[in-house]
Formats: structure tokens, sequence, C-alpha cells
């Protein structure tokens, strides 16, 4: 509450405020995040490690009233303060903070890739968010006595789901550092050191942990990209829960849910208690009795909106429910996922608009005369029209794009990008040159392409050793 105050006090922190926050990892950054909360503002979160220019542009975007930063993570801009200074300040009377907050105020503001190169700014209120942390919680079950891993970026919807079921029922959250993190066999040394029984993560992750006899895990939940059956064979035993979610940042983290077990077909679920899904022809957007469709979602956990975006907001939120843009099918009460309709992907749980990375490219102007990417193999591909090199690309995107939004592989196109008779893009036959410059790659050049993408995009794999403990955060809300 301290720091409630010192905000309200010192910049005026209140209804109405848009706090930006980009901190790194530690105890403090819940704190922070709830201080502001508690003011009656709401905030937007920012990857540590996100580009300064993509963070400028986000702060005008929203026309955010502050930002605030820590020794990690500070930068040259007239809104970042550093937290460190804030407090140092010291309140010499009490006041009082009013917390009757509107259950309709806007909570967050949370970014995902948009189509048109700019990130799009998704509206959450605080009812939004209270209505899915009960619902989910009807399924997850954590309690008072879990240790709950808090692994996710703050800037990644998953980070709610984590650490507001922990607050809600008082159970204790495990913080591993920002190395622990970029390391599979510290995550796994960290969840046994710390007896953590609740995980949630993408499968990709997962895959990459060694399931050891010696960990507590009772719930594992996985979310943020498609799940495949080697998972839950490697990690479903008799005392432990494993549960698939699905949902877009615009239905407030996850909408579905799904019990998993071996050898029975994955699906993203059931709704969650008080949501509801239907089907919609994808062309008319309308309902329709078909068994496979666009997933449209409504319930209590359905967005405000698009913020200060009213026609996307229009378009995307409709009279039935959010319009998701995945081709599901329903069978037999459960639902099936199969692909995207438009060009965005999901990559660990980030959503990703292949346009926006093309708009970027454009922008090189004296390198690239015409851009594509695509999704392939697992990996982004960007096939080019131009002088452009990796180095000087992964250079230039890496200042206004996350890590994680960077092609891993460039081609270079003769001639013309394929395009189709309507004059989109064809993904196919982009997929058609990647397969032809794969085959052109020695052995040896394959390594150390996948090498570099786990290196660059996810963790380091590396050879079992004795390990020098750390700094670990308990954050204990019991």
């Amino acid at each position: 509450m301290e720091m409630a105050i010192i905000l309200y006090r010192t910049r005026h922190v209140g209804p109405g405020s848009i706090v930006g926050i980009r901190l790194s990892r530690s105890a403090q950054l819940h704190v922070t995040i709830l201080a502001v909360l508690f003011t009656g503002a709401c905030y937007a979160p920012f990857d540590a490690d996100a580009p300064d220019e993509r963070v400028i542009a986000v702060l005008a975007d929203i026309e955010a009233t502050l930002l605030l930063v820590d020794s990690q993570t500070s930068m040259n801009h007239s809104l970042a303060v550093d937290i460190e200074t804030l407090k140092k300040h010291t309140i010499s009377d009490h006041i009082h903070l009013s917390l009757n907050i509107d259950p309709k105020s806007i909570a967050y503001i949370i970014c995902t890739s948009g189509s048109t190169g700019k990130p799009k700014a998704i509206a959450i209120t605080h009812s939004n968010i209270c209505h899915f942390i009960r619902a989910d919680n009807e399924i997850m079950k954590i309690t008072k006595d879990d240790i709950v891993y808090q692994g996710f970026s703050a800037a990644f919807d998953g980070f709610f789901m984590e650490t507001f079921a922990a607050y809600l029922v008082g159970a204790t959250l495990a913080i591993p550092s920002k190395s622990d993190l970029l390391n599979t066999d510290r995550i796994h040394v960290f969840l046994i050191d710390h007896a953590v029984t609740v995980l949630s993560t993408v499968p990709t992750l997962l895959l990459l942990i060694n399931n050891d006899p010696a960990l507590r895990l009772r719930l594992i939940n996985i979310g943020g990209e498609s799940c495949p059956q080697a998972v839950v064979d490697r990690w479903w035993k008799e005392d432990r829960r494993i549960i698939n979610q699905y949902g877009p940042s615009e239905t407030t983290v996850a909408a579905t849910t799904s019990l998993l077990y071996p050898g029975e077909q994955i699906s993203i679920g059931a709704p969650l208690p008080n949501y509801v899904c239907c089907l919609l022809d994808e062309e008319t957007g309308q309902p329709t009795t078909a068994s496979t469709g666009e997933l449209c979602i409504r319930g209590p956990g359905m967005a405000l909106g698009y913020f200060r975006n009213n026609s996307l907001t229009k378009q995307k939120f409709t009279e039935y429910g959010y319009r998701t843009g995945d081709r599901v099918t329903f069978d037999q009460g459960r639902i099936y996922f199969h692909k995207r309709i438009d060009s965005q992907v999901k990559i660990r749980g980030f959503r990703i608009e292949l346009t926006e990375i093309e708009e970027e490219l454009l922008k090189l102007h004296g390198d690239v005369q015409s851009a594509a990417v695509a999704f392939l193999n697992g990996q982004l591909v960007a096939f080019i029209l131009g002088q452009l090199n990796e180095t000087t690309m992964r250079t230039e995107l890496g200042k206004r794009l996350p890590r994680y939004m960077i092609p891993n592989r460039l081609i270079h196109v003769k001639g013309a990008i394929p395009r189709m008779a309507s004059g989109k893009i064809d993904r196919k036959a982009l997929s058609a040159l990647f397969v032809d410059e794969s085959k052109k790659m020695s052995t040896h050049e394959t390594r150390i392409d996948i090498g570099e993408l786990i290196e660059r995009d996810f963790v380091q794999r590396r050879p079992r050793r004795s390990l020098r403990q750390e700094r670990i955060i308990i954050l204990s809300l019991s």
C-alpha cells in the first residue's frame, strides 16, 4: 500500500492514469503492479528486454502518463522514472486511498502483434480478470498450500494466470532469476529445490525439461501453442493433472480448458464456467450449423476492446462475441483446433502477425524491395527481394521488434515474391522455396541454424554440471 500512496502523492497516479511497467524479474515487479492497481490506475506491462523503440511507440499509442523502470531496464524517455528513486520517498502523513474501483474500468492494457504493423492494445477490465481467475480456478483448484512457478514475462497474458490465481487464494509464487529461466537444466533444479506444485508453461519448453521423479508437480497447465501428444505421454501421472487451455488475449488469458490423458486425442476442451463458444461461417461471419468454422467466444472475460481503436473493435467484437480467427471443429462437446484462418501464427504463446514483420522489413528501403514472411518447420522465415543479409536483418529488426518476432532464416528470392491471382502472397509457393533452399544447405549449416534458433529464441540446453546458486526470490502471499 505504501508504494500506491507514493505513486498517488508524488506522481498523481490515479483513476484514468495509464502506467507503463518495464521492470526486471523480481518481487518488486509484483509489488509495483499491485500498487498501480490500488490507485485505481491501469498499467501496461512491457518485457524487460523489449526494444526501446517498440516501448516508446506503444507508450505514445496508449498515451501513457508514466513509465516505471529499474536499473536493468532504464531508458532515456521523459516518462521514465526509476522505481528505486520512488521508494526513497517517505510518507509523513497517512492518507486513505479509496478502493471503490469501478469493475468496468481498465485494469491493464496488453499488446499483441498487429496486422497493420502496429501492436494492438487490448483493454482488460477489473471485471474481466476477476471473472477469469475465479472461473479458471474452478478447474485449476489452486490452494494456499500450492507453490506456483512464475515463469512468464509480465508482457505475456500467461503471467496473469500464474500470478492472479496465486493472489486469489494466497498461494506462494516462486520466481526464478533470468539466468535460471533461460536454461532448462536450471529450471529443472529450481522446480525441485523450491518444491513447485503448479507449473504453467508452453509445450515447447516442457519437452526440454527432464521429468524427474523428484519433481512435486501436481498440476501442469499448458497453453500458448498446440500441444503434441508426446508432452502428455511423457508427463502424465496418476497423481498429476495436465490441463490444456486455449484463449486469445481478447478473452482474458483463456476461455476453454481440457484435461489431457495419454492415448486420447488432444482437444482445447470446453468453455470455462460462464463462457460460451459458437461457430461462425468463415466468409459471412454469421452463425453456422456446420461442425467446423471460425471459433467465436463470449462471456465475462471478453475484453472491453482495442484501446482507442473503435473500427477494429467493431470488426472483431461482434454481437455473437469475439471472432478468434481460429478454425475449429465441435465434436461431442469438445473443441478441436485446426489452424489460423489469417496470417497470424503463435510461437511459444506469443501471437505474431506475419504482416507486421513484413512491414518492418520493407522499412529497410535500401536493402529490401519486397518481402514476405512465413512460419515453416517451426521457425519464422523471411523471403526478400533485395540485398539484405541476415546480420543486418537481425540487427535492424532487433531495434523495433521483440526477439521472438525476428526471422530465424533469410532466403533471397529471384525475380519477385510469389503471389496468387488475387495479389495475395502465395504462402504455399514460399513453402516450396523453403524446401528447395533447405536441400542446398549442408548438414553443418543446418546444425548451426538449429543451434542458433534454440539459443536466440528460447532456452539453452547445456550439459549438466554443478550449478552456482543464483539469487532466488520467493514471494509469499499467504
